[in-house]
């Protein structure tokens, strides 16, 4: 019997993952500031500050104590492993070995999020996503992982074209979203709403990336300023 969770979904994923999610060049990573956005407890942040580079998140749960969002994110992790052991089938285990491989893998993220969250707060700010408390074009690169474009039963389009409006409007160069799929290859019904009301405003293009979990979910979308 798996746990439900209610309201938003904390977990983490790692530095690693995000280089592969997002086709993060070092040039990039030394050169370009970055938002993450909804980063929840990965260890994106701590691990590129911790090298010198220029980067902040965004979480609504960031005016939270530190003991309660580690807390958050193992109770979050131990039922994310719980529902995907009837579906594990369903995903592509090349990254992670199996779910054990995964749980050991996130709980590390987790613990690197927990450690920087507490000594260097002032790289979380707590936000609301659909109203970004960040100046226009504040950053480079602003990154997306694991939110938009996978719930569609608890996120709606007006939501999704929110988030992407603030995320454009706060960055200088680009967006960067991923995954476009949820589970067993589904295309979210929102990306080409989504995809339709942003190409007025930016040029959006479809990259493929060198990671893949879910089935089908090898590609990150790019939005870039015109």
């Amino acid at each position: 019997m798996t746990t439900k969770i209610v309201g938003p979904i904390f977990t983490g994923r790692s530095w690693d993952e995000y280089l592969k999610m997002f086709k993060l060049t070092r040039e990039e990573l030394k050169t370009r500031s970055f938002l993450d956005c909804g980063a929840g407890a990965s260890s994106f942040t701590a691990c590129l500050a911790t090298g010198g580079g220029r980067v902040q998140a965004v979480d609504l749960l960031y005016d939270r104590d530190p003991l309660v969002l580690k807390s958050l994110c193992q109770e979050h992790l131990e039922a994310l492993v719980k529902s995907l052991e009837p579906i594990k089938r369903e995903f592509e285990w090349s990254y992670f070995r199996d779910l054990n491989h995964l749980k050991e893998h996130r709980s590390r993220s987790c613990q690197e999020f927990y450690q920087d969250y507490s000594q260097n707060p002032n790289r979380y700010q707590k936000g609301d996503l659909t109203r970004l408390p960040f100046a226009d074009s504040e950053f480079d690169i602003v990154l997306s992982s694991h939110l938009l474009f996978i719930y569609d039963h608890r996120l709606d389009l007006d939501f999704h074209l929110q988030v992407l409006d603030e995320m454009l409007r706060v960055s200088g160069e680009e967006v960067r979203v991923y995954p476009l799929v949820k589970h067993a290859k589904k295309t979210s019904e929102f990306l080409k709403p989504a995809w339709q009301r942003m190409s007025m405003v930016a040029e959006l293009e479809l990259v493929k990336v060198n990671y893949q979990f879910r089935r089908g979910g090898n590609q990150m979308l790019v939005i870039r300023k015109s």
